[in-house]
C-alpha cells in the first residue's frame, strides 16, 4: 500500500510488477504530479468494494494524474475534489478491468481508455462545488464493455467511443451549454448515447439549455441482414437544445424523442436496407424544428406528437425507397398557435 499525504508540488511516481498489488491513494496538496504504473494480475488501486480506501485526491492548482494497468483483473477507484486545474489519465489494457474516477470541482479532464475484454468505465463530474469546464473521454475497444458517464453542470464535453462487442453507455447531463458526442462501431452490440456501428442503442437523459447532442450510429456489415439494430431512446426537457441522429447500415433503425422546453432542434436521420426504419417524436413546447428523413428498401414509419406545443413549429419529413411494395407511413398530430400558420412539409418518394 502507498500513501502519500499533504503534498504541495509533488511528483509521485509508483511502479510495480507483481501479482495481488494492491495501491490506496489519499493526497491533499497544491499542484500534484501522480504517476502508477501496474503491471500484472489482480491489481488494485482504489478498493471499488471498500468505501474508505477508496482513493481520495485532494487538490488545489494544475494537477496530473497518470494510471496505467495492464494485465488482468485490474481495478481503480478515484475520487479527486479539485479547486483548480487537473487531469487524469488512464489506461487499461488486459481483461476484467473497472474503472471510476470521480472529480468533482471545474476544468477537470478525465480520459479512460480500454483495450481488452470485460471493462467497465465511470466517469463523474457533480454533486458538489461549482462543476464547470470538464471533459470526459471514455474510449473502449474490446469485448464486452460497460461506460457511463455522468456531468452535473454548465459547459461540459462528454465524449463516449466504442469500438467492439457488446458494449454499453449511458450519458446523463444536468446543467447548460454542454456538449456530448457519442459514438459507437465495428460490428458490435453496442448500446451508447453516440454513435455506433452494429446492434446498438443509445440513452441520453439531459436537463438544461442551449445543449448540443449529436449521436451516429453505423454498420459496417454489407450483407442483406445487419443485426438486430439501432435503437435510440433520448429524453430531453430544456431549451433551445440541438438534437442531431443519424443511424446508418443494414440492420432495421428505431428512435424514440421526448422533448420538453420550446425552441428546440431535431434532425433524425435513418438509412438501411436489411430492417424497417421507425420513428416517433414527442414534443411539449413551443417553436420547434423537426426534420426527419428515411431510406431504405424496407417499410417507413414517422410519428409526430404535438399536442402540446404550439407557436410556429416546423415539421419535415423525407421518406424514400426503391421499392413499390415498401409501405411508408406518417402521422403528425399537433396544435398550430401561431397566427402566420406552421409550416408543414411532407415527402414520400
Amino acid at each position: 500500500m502507498a500513501t502519500g499525504l499533504a503534498l504541495v508540488a509533488a511528483i509521485v511516481l509508483v511502479s510495480s510488477k507483481a501479482a495481488s498489488n494492491e495501491i490506496y491513494i489519499n493526497q491533499v496538496g497544491d499542484n500534484i504530479d501522480l504517476t502508477i504504473t501496474q503491471d500484472g494480475e489482480n491489481n488494485k488501486i482504489g478498493d471499488l468494494n471498500n468505501l474508505s480506501n477508496k482513493g481520495f485526491l485532494g487538490t488545489y492548482g494544475v494537477s496530473t494524474f497518470s494510471y496505467t494497468q495492464t494485465g488482468n483483473n485490474n481495478t481503480l477507484g478515484i475520487y479527486n475534489a479539485d479547486i483548480g486545474d487537473s487531469s487524469s489519465t488512464l489506461t487499461q489494457t488486459g481483461d476484467n478491468n473497472d474503472a471510476v474516477i470521480d472529480c468533482h470541482g471545474e476544468d477537470c479532464t478525465m480520459t479512460v481508455t480500454q483495450l481488452g475484454d470485460n471493462n467497465d468505465a465511470h466517469a463523474e463530474t457533480g454533486n458538489s462545488y461549482n462543476n464547470d469546464g470538464n471533459t470526459i473521454v471514455i474510449y473502449q475497444k474490446g469485448d464486452y464493455n460497460d461506460s457511463y458517464a455522468e456531468a452535473d453542470g454548465d459547459s461540459n464535453d462528454l465524449d463516449s467511443h466504442q469500438e467492439s462487442d457488446n458494449n454499453f453507455s449511458r450519458v446523463v447531463v444536468s446543467g447548460n451549454y454542454n456538449a456530448v458526442n457519442a459514438w459507437q462501431g465495428k460490428h458490435s452490440d453496442n448500446t451508447v448515447d453516440s454513435d455506433e456501428t452494429g446492434d446498438h442503442e443509445v440513452y441520453w437523459t439531459v436537463t438544461g439549455d442551449n445543449n448540443m447532442l449529436d449521436s451516429y450510429q453505423t454498420d459496417t456489415n454489407r450483407g442483406s441482414g445487419g443485426g438486430a439494430g439501432h435503437h435510440i431512446a433520448n429524453v430531453v426537457n430544456g431549451d433551445d437544445n440541438s438534437v442531431t441522429h443519424t443511424q446508418k447500415g443494414k440492420a432495421g433503425h428505431d428512435g424514440f424523442i421526448e422533448i420538453q422546453g420550446d425552441s428546440n432542434t431535431v434532425e433524425l436521420y435513418q438509412r438501411g436496407n436489411g430492417g424497417q426504419q421507425w420513428a416517433d417524436i414527442v414534443l411539449t413546447g413551443d417553436d420547434h424544428t423537426v426534420d426527419a428523413t428515411q431510406r431504405g428498401t424496407m417499410a417507413h414509419s414517422f410519428e409526430v406528437d404535438l399536442t402540446n406545443s404550439g407557436g410556429a413549429y416546423s415539421v419535415t419529413s423525407s421518406q424514400t425507397t426503391n421499392q413499390t411494395t415498401t409501405s411508408k407511413t406518417y402521422s403528425l398530430t399537433g396544435i398550430c398557435t401561431n397566427t402566420a400558420g406552421c409550416s408543414i412539409s411532407v415527402s414520400q418518394n
